[in-house]
C-alpha cells in the first residue's frame, strides 16, 4: 500500500550567540577583526552557509544593534536581548522567541567562535536527522564542544535556564543518551580574553 503525502522534514534553525556583554575583555569580542571582516560576522556567514540549517537567527545585545542595522546579514535575522545580565541563558529565550513555530531543532552557534565552519555545522545537523536525539553535539578530537543541538522536546527546559553556560546543563543531563558526533579537528577558540583573541590571530590551537 502506497504512502500518504510523506511527512516534512524537519526545520530547523541555528541560533547565533552575541548577546553577552563580554565583561572579561572589556570591549566587543564580537566586532574584532577577523580576516577580513569581524568575528560575528565571521560566524554568521559560516552559520548561512549551513545549506541544512532552515534558518539563522543572530542574538544580539543592544550595544550591538545599531552597529548590526548596518550590516547585511544575507538570510540571518537578528534579535536584541532583553536581559544581557541573564548571562547565555536570556539569548537562548530571545532566539527561541525568533524561530518559526515549525522548527524542531535548534543548533546553538557561538558568535565568538570563528573556527566553526558550515560543513562542521552541517555534519551535526544530518546527524540528527537520522536520529532525531533530544540532544546532540560534536567532539573534537576527544573535546566536547559547540554547536549544540537540541530537539524541540527541550525547547522549554531550554528557555527556563539561568545563568551562563547554562545550556551545557542539559548537555550533562543528558550525556549518556546525545548524539556525539566526532571531528578530526582541534576545537576551535573562541574569544574570552585579549590573550585568547592573540592566539586566535596566531592560529594556534586553544587549551581547554
Amino acid at each position: 500500500m502506497k504512502r500518504g503525502r510523506q511527512a516534512e522534514r524537519a526545520s530547523i534553525a541555528g541560533l547565533v550567540l552575541a548577546g553577552g556583554r563580554s565583561e572579561r575583555l572589556g570591549y566587543p569580542k564580537q566586532l574584532l577583526p577577523y580576516q577580513g571582516a569581524t568575528v560575528l560576522e565571521w560566524v554568521v556567514r559560516e552559520a548561512c552557509r549551513a545549506t541544512l540549517l532552515d534558518e539563522v537567527v543572530v542574538v544580539l545585545n543592544a550595544r550591538l544593534a545599531e552597529w548590526a542595522a548596518e550590516r547585511d546579514w544575507g538570510r540571518a535575522t537578528t534579535v536584541v536581548v532583553a536581559e544581557p545580565s541573564a548571562g547565555c541563558s536570556a539569548s537562548y529565550r530571545a532566539g527561541l522567541g525568533q524561530v518559526s513555530p515549525r522548527t524542531e531543532a535548534v543548533g546553538i552557534i557561538l558568535g565568538d567562535q570563528p573556527g566553526i565552519s558550515a560543513a562542521v555545522i552541517d555534519r551535526l545537523v544530518s546527524a540528527w536527522r537520522k536520529q532525531r536525539t533530544p540532544v546532540a553535539l560534536l567532539r573534537y578530537r576527544g573535546e566536547l564542544g559547540h554547536p549544540l543541538l537540541f530537539g524541540r522536546v527541550l525547547f522549554g527546559e531550554l528557555a527556563a535556564l539561568r545563568g551562563d553556560k547554562a545550556a551545557w546543563k542539559l548537555v550533562d543531563r543528558r550525556l549518556d543518551t546525545a548524539l556525539i558526533v566526532d571531528v578530526d579537528a582541534p576545537y576551535p577558540r573562541d574569544i574570552d580574553t585579549w590573550a585568547d583573541y592573540r592566539a586566535l590571530l596566531a592560529g594556534t590551537t586553544q587549551t581547554r
